[in-house]
């Protein structure tokens, strides 16, 4: 009766071991990969607290899908290293069958899918918001920010060019067209020198020109030309143009609540999702019930019961492993589609498990 917990604790431990690790491997090839967009954040002059912010905030963009492939791993490693010192065996001899063996495995993976629909339909989308909102408030604050060859906000419905660029804090031979939000207006701003000291924007030799709607505006012109010598004003006048709601509605930057309830209000508390919002779902579903598929994968094909070590579990674990993430990247390009979309972000769970039911059955049988 005691051998139970004690397996438990012995297969969740090695198990747990091997995830971690490679959790903590992802995390940091994130960071790197990420560190481009950090180093640009950087450049914005943001305190230092902001900047740890904005890069802890980059963690659980990657955490929902290495998640997954963290569990194939560490199933995969665990029942590797069973099978080749033949404990797998001797658990066998004991008269403990392949249930038993696998029951807490599946277990963790059932408790990591928890965890990561957690992770991808609460924190990850809030981290998100939070990330685009300190570089909108950076971008605020300084707005040359906003002229780096590669920003990181996409300025819509503007073009720009730029002379000179140094730190970010001064630019010459600054042309910019761009619609302001704010008034509906189309402007267009040319500085010979543009400068920020402290919160204000400094700028020498520059020139105005804006159109005015004729239906909003009886008995003026309809182009306004104004030229300056020298320009103060406050930094934050010059970003009206980037002030929009827009990215806050989407749907990947809204928790699963907020999706409902934003539904919900738009159908008069009827409750009945938009297509959008379904596919989104889908997807926040997919990917969590991927900790549990791949932990499946890992210790079906991880299992060798014969003396002769193939590699044949290898591929397999790696062919049923892309065949989900390709369908999870197919599946955002079918979002006009709903449904098609949809069936193809849920469809591989059920295909992936009956397969490695199969194989588990053979390997029961003493076929591999």
């Amino acid at each position: 009766m005691n051998r139970i917990p004690i397996l438990w604790r012995y297969l969740l431990r090695g198990y747990f071991q091997v995830f971690l690790l490679s959790v903590s491997a992802f995390i940091s090839v994130l960071i790197v990969l990420r560190f481009s967009e950090i180093a640009r954040f950087i450049t914005s002059g943001a305190p230092t607290l902001k900047i740890l912010a904005f890069a802890l905030f980059q963690i659980p963009y990657i955490l929902p899908i290495a998640i997954p492939i963290s569990c194939v791993i560490a199933a995969m490693l665990l029942f590797q290293r069973l099978s080749h010192t033949h404990e797998l065996t001797a658990f066998r001899t004991c008269g403990i069958g392949l249930k038993p063996i696998a029951t807490p495995l599946l277990f963790a993976g059932f408790f990591l899918t928890l965890v990561n629909f957690t992770i991808a339909s609460e924190i990850s989308p809030r981290c998100r918001s939070a990330s685009k909102a300190l570089i909108y408030e950076m971008a605020t604050v300084n707005p040359l920010f906003l002229l780096q060859k590669e920003s990181l906000i996409k300025l819509k419905n503007a073009y720009y060019h730029i002379g000179v660029l140094k730190a970010n804090r001064y630019a010459e031979d600054v042309l910019l067209v761009a619609k302001n939000n704010s008034n509906g207006r189309l402007t267009l701003m040319s500085a010979k020198e543009l400068s920020l000291k402290g919160d204000m924007l400094k700028g020498e030799h520059v020139a105005f020109i804006s159109s005015v709607d004729p239906k909003k505006e009886q008995g003026f012109d309809h182009l306004v030309i104004e030229n300056q010598k020298e320009m103060n004003t406050k930094a934050a006048n010059m970003t009206q143009f980037i002030q929009t709601v827009d990215w806050t509605a989407s749907y990947e930057n809204l928790p699963i609540r907020l999706i409902l309830a934003r539904d919900m209000a738009a159908k008069k508390n009827q409750f009945s999702l938009s297509k959008s919002a379904q596919v989104e779902i889908s997807r926040r579903v997919s990917i969590s019930l991927a900790a549990f598929t791949f932990t499946l994968i890992g210790l079906t094909f991880g299992m060798q019961i014969s003396r002769n070590r193939s590699k044949k579990g290898i591929v397999y674990a790696i062919a049923l492993s892309a065949l989900f993430l390709v369908c999870f990247i197919s599946a955002k390009s079918l979002r006009h589609n709903a449904m098609l979309s949809i069936a193809t972000y849920l469809l591989p769970h059920p295909v992936i498990i009956l397969l490695c039911l199969r194989f588990l059955k053979s390997v029961r049988e003493g076929v591999e």
